[in-house]
């Protein structure tokens, strides 16, 4: 789908910029599923990637950062949403969210929906935000067996060349923590957002090299391998 949408409000999280975004409601992206968006007067050639933050009743607040061009007033041409997201389990009742090497905002729709399907959520982050639902319990890095162990349902946000470590750090304890299921959010840039397959995206999984674009950017946990 493709669209208009205009920034009505800049914010701050974490110290990066971020905007809220007014856009129709078919273009809000759900947790883990994103947009392409340009702005014709920014002077960017290539589009920039948008994932949800938090979600208001008639758009939403992009995770940061954005573009420093842009502002409020600013237009912005969307196409999306593009990708796979997060699939919450219904039956979830213990969902832990790990932001594995970056700010957490992209997980954070992921705990408005536990919360409202009662589960518990617990948060692993090192710069966890200011204005977290009080349900959501925050937990160190270094709790990372603990609460996935805990979990019946978690969820990663994790650079691509990252992959590697979190990999090592979900197989090499004394328990199997991808057993009882995960997705992570792999982020690589993705320009084309599948219309080219350009392969900036390539994601090394064990069925073979994937795209983010198209086949994540959310992948199921078990698909991630230590290839490079």
């Amino acid at each position: 789908m493709q669209g208009q949408a205009a920034i009505t409000e800049l914010c701050l999280m974490g110290g990066l910029r971020s905007a809220y975004i007014v856009c129709e409601t078919a273009l809000i992206p759900k947790p883990g599923r994103y947009l392409l968006a340009h702005e014709d007067e920014s002077g960017r050639p290539s589009a920039t990637e948008l994932f949800a933050a938090e979600y208001r009743s008639n758009g939403f607040v992009a995770a940061p950062p954005i573009p420093r061009e842009w502002g409020p007033g600013s237009v912005l041409d969307l196409r999306g949403p593009l990708g796979n997201g997060f699939e919450l389990p219904l039956g979830s009742r213990r969902v832990a969210l790990i932001a594995f090497d970056d700010d957490p905002r992209r997980l954070l729709p992921l705990a408005e929906a536990a919360v409202r399907q009662d589960a518990a959520v617990a948060l692993v982050c090192g710069h966890p935000p200011s204005d977290l639902p009080l349900q959501v319990e925050v937990h160190p890095p270094r709790a990372l067996e603990e609460v996935c162990a805990w979990s019946d349902y978690a969820a990663f946000d994790v650079e691509r060349e990252s992959v590697p470590a979190l990999v090592r750090a979900l197989t090499g304890t004394r328990h199997l923590l991808v057993g009882a299921g995960g997705q992570a959010l792999v982020r690589a840039p993705m320009p084309c957002g599948g219309l080219a397959e350009c392969g900036v995206c390539t994601v090394r999984t064990t069925r073979g090299t994937q795209l983010a674009c198209v086949d994540g950017p959310v992948f199921d946990i078990r698909l991630l391998t230590l290839e490079r």
